[in-house]
């Protein structure tokens, strides 16, 4: 393993463990609690965001994990350029579950964790759908799949005879 990949999980895990014991003392914190505790409990959503964000990443490890394991690899195989790839593309399959935990008015917080770590393992499937079609899209469930709409813009498309 690289010294840049040691260096990059050293900083995740302090990151993770860090707003993991944030998040501990923010659910315990009472009116007797110390100042300081106080203050991340004024600022409970900028930690549990931090803390699911570092879910989702999580996630993300743990499908190139599976994905190296499953080829016959181990771990001397890790390449940092291919986990840095997934941390580009995390804000963009984060978005969804942080607006999901700002709309809810659950009090879960075990839930919108498991939905991170869910969002994580699956980035590529989510990034798949955002990809151009080279084709037009075939949706087998809807009436003659396209058809007639297609020969409809093709008749219109002409404009109108001008005798």
């Amino acid at each position: 393993m690289s010294r840049a990949l040691k260096f990059l999980m050293f900083i995740y895990f302090v990151v993770f463990l860090t707003t993991g014991t944030f998040m501990v003392l923010i659910v315990n914190a009472d009116e007797g609690s110390q100042a300081w505790i106080t203050l991340l409990v004024r600022n409970h959503s900028i930690v549990y965001a931090w803390h699911l964000v570092c879910w989702m990443i999580l996630g993300m490890f743990t499908n190139y994990y599976w994905d190296l394991f499953n080829m016959g690899k181990g771990i001397e195989s890790m390449q940092v350029l291919r986990i840095v790839l997934p941390l580009l593309v995390s804000p963009f399959v984060f978005m969804p579950t942080y607006n999901l935990w700002l709309a809810s008015s659950s009090q879960s917080y075990m839930l919108f964790a498991v939905i991170a770590i869910q969002s994580g393992f699956f980035w590529q499937a989510l990034l798949a759908k955002v990809a151009p079609l080279d084709k037009p899209a075939s949706i087998p469930w809807s009436v003659n799949n396209g058809a007639s709409r297609t020969s409809r813009t093709a008749a219109t498309s002409n404009g109108p005879e001008l005798g």
